[in-house]
């Protein structure tokens, strides 16, 4: 079993949702990983946390009026045609915490149960979007590795935002040598409305989630696949119950344990802030029932990196 993070706070959704939404949803954000880490803790169960590379520093300026204009070039996205930094504060991180956290790095590396700190890019850009060249991604992965380093981490894992993956041999230059690729879906060649009324209705029933096994996809990177994602319970969400998406992790688990491959749970931290007492229910239910079965030696619980260490170790094939 292994569970990732992906931490990116404002970063995440600032060319989709306005950036005072998102400064809102940061501070309440806040206040579930702090019960997310507690929960983990409890059930002692480590977690890959991959953060947003610009999240970590203590804070930055602009210089000749620009912000980070040693990370070039920048990607060319046709539909987000202003600087990518264009809402970068360049302040202080305590001044701006929705776009810096390096308190929220502190709280993880502080907890009892020793969490990996991975990569989700430096800035957030989309490496498998068509109009992100290697030579940005280079950039963008070289700055987060600096920025990692700079807090006396060393990244070994990597999750793209949305999910978008590309630029695999950029990964394994800068040292990353497993990353979470898509999960698979029963429903690929629907599209539209179609494919969302089937992705929902899979969350509703709680269908099992789809069997994954990790992969080498070239010498020494792995892709260890997401198969889970822990939904949210806002908008129509709601209707879901916490019942059924606790009912998917289980038969997930189940799945893994029998098959020899792997449940892969991810979420954002900030899917837990609408309606957060039930859906820490609903994964402290989760939690626990893999705890039980590792206890009864049946079942392993690992970092994504820990994960890759081993497979590494046992050639797997």
């Amino acid at each position: 079993m292994v569970v990732s993070l992906d931490l990116e706070l404002c970063w995440g959704r600032f060319d989709k949702v306005p950036v005072s939404a998102l400064e809102a949803d940061a501070q309440e954000e806040r206040v579930q990983i702090r019960r997310l880490l507690a929960l983990l803790d409890r059930y002692e169960i480590p977690a890959t946390w991959a953060m947003v590379g610009h999240l970590m520093l203590p804070g930055c300026s602009r210089k000749a009026g620009a912000a980070h204009a040693d990370v070039m070039p920048r990607p060319a996205y046709s539909w987000f045609p202003k600087d990518w930094y264009v809402h970068d504060p360049c302040t202080p991180a305590g001044h701006a915490p929705g776009w810096y956290a390096p308190d929220i790095l502190a709280w993880i590396r502080g907890m009892k149960v020793r969490h990996e700190i991975a990569s989700h890019s430096f800035a957030h850009i989309y490496y498998g979007d068509p109009e992100c060249s290697a030579a940005a991604a280079r950039a963008d992965l070289s700055a987060a590795v600096a920025a990692a380093a700079d807090q006396s981490v060393s990244l070994k894992s990597f999750v793209f935002p949305r999910n978008q993956v590309g630029h695999l041999e950029v990964l394994r230059e800068q040292g990353i040598r497993t990353y979470r690729g898509a999960d698979p879906t029963r429903f690929r060649t629907f599209k539209g409305m179609l494919y969302k009324t089937l992705s929902f209705l899979d969350q509703l029933l709680g269908l099992p989630p789809k069997a994954v096994r990790p992969e080498e996809v070239m010498p020494g990177l792995w892709n260890i696949p997401g198969n889970h994602f822990y939904m949210a319970r806002n908008g129509i969400r709601k209707l879901i119950p916490i019942a059924s998406r606790v009912w998917k992790g289980k038969q997930g688990i189940r799945q893994a344990v029998k098959t020899g491959g792997v449940y892969h749970l991810w979420f954002h931290p900030f899917n837990l802030n609408a309606d957060a007492d039930a859906m820490l229910s609903g994964l402290e239910r989760l939690f626990a029932y893999a705890d039980r079965l590792r206890a009864q030696g049946v079942l392993e619980i690992a970092t994504m990196d820990e994960y890759a260490a081993r497979l590494a170790a046992t050639d797997f094939a």
